[in-house]
């Protein structure tokens, strides 16, 4: 089955977006939100989808959403619906 994992560190950046948004515009943090959330859904189905980051590292890739990217790994398993997105950061 095809899904996602978000790191702890990804988590970290998420809680951190969603507080600066909690303090200035709870309307456009929800947005935010439900974005990331059908951009997860799109990775999970389409992981190439996102733009190539291996100047940074060799298996970065990174998908812009509003302002930030969040940078993600694809994980090789023998069968195509075995594939993970692991996300690993959003900047």
């Amino acid at each position: 089955m095809k899904q996602h994992i978000i790191s702890p560190e990804a988590n970290q950046d998420l809680e951190e977006i969603i507080d600066y948004f909690a303090s200035r515009n709870i309307e456009a943090g929800e947005r935010f939100i439900d974005e990331f959330h059908k951009k997860c859904r799109y990775l999970a189905n389409f992981p190439n989808m996102g733009r190539n980051y291996a100047d940074i590292k060799d298996y970065l890739r990174g998908l812009p959403l509003d302002g930030y990217i969040i940078l993600y790994r694809v994980t090789d398993r023998v069968l195509p619906e075995d594939q993970k997105t692991q996300l690993l950061k959003i900047k």
